[in-house]
C-alpha cells in the first residue's frame, strides 16, 4: 500500500510576527548581505587587479568569493 498523503497547502513561518521586528530584520540581514557581497566584490577586483595576485593561491581565493557570492545570493 502506497502513502496517500496530499499536501494542500504550505504555511510559512516568518522570524517574527511583529511589522516591527519584522523591518528590524529585514534591515539587519540586509546589512549583513551588503557586507558580505561588498567584500568578496572588493576581494575579487583586487586580485584582478594587481598582477602580484595572479598565483594558484590567490586564483582559487578568488572562485572562493565568487562561490560565497553566489552562496549568499541563494
Amino acid at each position: 500500500m502506497k502513502n496517500q498523503t496530499t499536501v494542500t497547502e504550505f504555511i510559512l513561518l516568518g522570524l517574527s510576527s511583529d511589522p516591527q521586528k519584522q523591518i528590524l530584520l529585514f534591515l539587519v540581514f540586509l546589512i549583513i548581505y551588503l557586507i558580505t557581497l561588498g567584500s568578496n566584490i572588493v576581494i575579487m577586483v583586487v586580485i584582478r587587479a594587481d598582477s602580484h595576485l595572479h598565483t594558484p593561491m590567490y586564483f582559487f581565493l578568488f572562485h572562493l568569493s565568487f562561490v560565497d557570492i553566489c552562496y549568499a545570493s541563494c
